[in-house]
């Protein structure tokens, strides 16, 4: 079944000082590892939504083989960033139900490419329709969530975040061991882009 990735790429780095997801890791771009991070887990579609603050992080996106949506003002924060690249896929895709999609913040840039694998592949043993990696307990990211979801979180009020519809929707929600602390890696300040780097 067809799976999905979406970006959020349209923060404002205040605490950073510049544009965090341009910055350099590993000789590429923050922005490129998490896409390449996503492809090489198995994701077929990598969706990045830039606001016109970052276009500089456009032509990065596209370099490394991701869709791109751009958007024409920026959002108020990660969950309509969020919204707004769901309904581009379902006006581009027309996933079925059935279909997979990751929420892979892009200043999250750390989790390893067996944390995705590991999440595609656990999607078809069990009954839950979203799945959420930890570490020593502690939820990270990327999120996996069946398609049949992006209509609950785009219906969301203003005031809610996607933490509270993963909230009312615990009982859908698996939990997932995995043997990677960079899931709960946030990059945010200088001192994370250092210790990152």
């Amino acid at each position: 079944m067809v799976s999905f990735a979406v970006v959020p790429a349209c923060g404002q780095s205040t605490r950073m000082g510049r544009p965090k997801l341009a910055l350099p890791l590993g000789g590429r771009s923050v922005i490129e590892s998490v896409i390449s991070t996503l492809q090489d887990g198995g994701v077929d579609h990598v969706v990045v939504v830039v606001a016109p603050h970052v276009l500089e992080l456009a032509p990065l996106a596209l370099a490394a083989g991701a869709e791109l949506v751009v958007l024409s003002e920026s959002t108020t924060d990660m969950r309509a960033t969020v919204e707004k690249g769901l309904a581009w896929i379902a006006a581009n895709h027309k996933p079925q139900p059935e279909a997979s999609w990751l929420l892979a913040p892009g200043d999250h840039p750390a989790f390893a490419i067996s944390v995705v694998s590991d999440l595609l592949a656990a999607k078809t043993n069990t009954r839950h329709s979203i799945i959420v990696p930890t570490y020593n307990g502690r939820r990270g990211h990327p999120t996996l969530l069946r398609w049949q979801h992006a209509a609950g979180i785009c219906a969301l009020g203003p005031d809610q975040g996607i933490n509270s519809y993963l909230r009312a929707h615990a009982d859908a929600v698996l939990e997932l061991p995995v043997a990677d602390p960079g899931i709960l890696v946030n990059l945010d300040t200088p001192e994370d882009y250092a210790r990152l780097s």
